[in-house]
């Protein structure tokens, strides 16, 4: 069964998609290992929405300024969590970017579609330089990631009431290897990959969310959207992703119960969840704690399975503030 609010779309799988002046597109995988002993995150940005010199170009295109092109601002953000305080971290932006229909090119990082004796993957083949504060250049992190899809799904969720943000859960369930040679690190585990696009930032669409991802069973996954537009009420939705029979299963909203609210991060961010009825969510651990996003693992309860969640909450109305954008320059690198 495929959700009415699901729009069949061929869009995430190419690479060559069209970003308008002061939009964005970015394509975000996730993985952690079999012992949960381990996670990474790898987003790349058209247009990197927290980049401070792609906010100004859009602040004086808001002013009749020229268009902001999204293609000069391109970034590749890579985090590796090692548990016990041990956090690998690059946001680069740079110059040299390409794409086509099958690949993405920022600087000496690309991601492209193939195909090999265990079926068809995303590659992500990573050359990055660790950012240090203030923008420090760091030691190296590189390696190559391969996530291989149970099944590729492809709708399009318009996340806003004017369909100018949307979101296409690609492959919600799926398995990675991983080799890293800086740091040193190999594992295989459970993966995640999605598309993001919007023509307007970010904090123009929304407030804030909470997003998360679970393997349930070893069979499906199950994700949460719970988007605050700045415009209409909040939209709290919820899938259930089965690869074997191809099927996307609204998860009704009578069988969830409210958010949980969780501890607030030491930056004093709101974060929540929402797990089956009469089940409390627990945070195993903060991978990512910024002044305005946090990146989580939870355990939880969905559809009457327990599960790891990775889990993100991002304020927007933090983000867009004075002191946020102060800051931001001091975490990526410009290469």
């Amino acid at each position: 069964m495929t959700p009415s609010n699901f729009v069949p779309d061929e869009t995430p799988l190419r690479f060559d998609v069209p970003v308008a002046p002061g939009g964005y597109a970015w394509w975000y995988l996730d993985a952690v290992s079999d012992d949960g002993r381990v996670a990474v995150t790898v987003i790349a940005f058209v247009g990197s929405v927290f980049s401070p010199r792609y906010a100004k170009a859009r602040r004086l295109m808001a002013r009749g300024g020229p268009p902001a092109d999204p293609e000069r601002c391109c970034a590749i953000n890579v985090a590796v969590y090692e548990g016990e305080g041990r956090h690998t971290w690059a946001l680069t932006e740079h110059a040299e970017f390409s794409r086509s229909a099958e690949s993405l090119q920022i600087g000496a990082s690309s991601l492209r579609w193939r195909s090999d004796g265990a079926g068809r993957h995303l590659e992500v083949e990573l050359d990055e330089l660790q950012t240090r504060f203030g923008a420090r250049r760091g030691p190296p992190l590189r390696g190559r990631i391969r996530l291989y899809p149970a099944a590729v799904f492809g709708p399009r969720v318009e996340l806003d009431a004017h369909a100018r943000h949307r979101w296409y859960p690609v492959a919600p369930h799926a398995r990675v290897e991983l080799e890293f040679d800086a740091p040193a690190l190999r594992f295989s585990g459970s993966g995640y990959h999605d598309v993001n696009e919007g023509d307007e930032g970010l904090e123009r669409g929304f407030a804030s969310w909470n997003w998360s991802r679970a393997e349930l069973d070893g069979q499906r996954s199950a994700v949460l959207y719970d988007v605050v537009p700045r415009e209409g009420p909040a939209a709290p939705r919820a899938w259930l992703f089965d690869p074997s029979q191809r099927s996307i299963e609204t998860i009704e909203a009578d069988t969830l119960g409210q958010a949980t609210r969780l501890a607030r991060t030491f930056w004093g961010v709101d974060r929540a969840i929402r797990a089956d009825l009469g089940h409390t969510p627990r945070l195993i651990s903060t991978l990512e704690d910024t002044p305005f996003y946090s990146r989580n693992l939870i355990s939880t309860r969905i559809a009457g399975h327990e599960a790891t969640a990775v889990h993100e909450s991002i304020s927007l109305d933090r983000f867009a503030s004075r002191a946020v954008q102060f800051l931001l320059p001091f975490k990526i690198t410009r290469r």
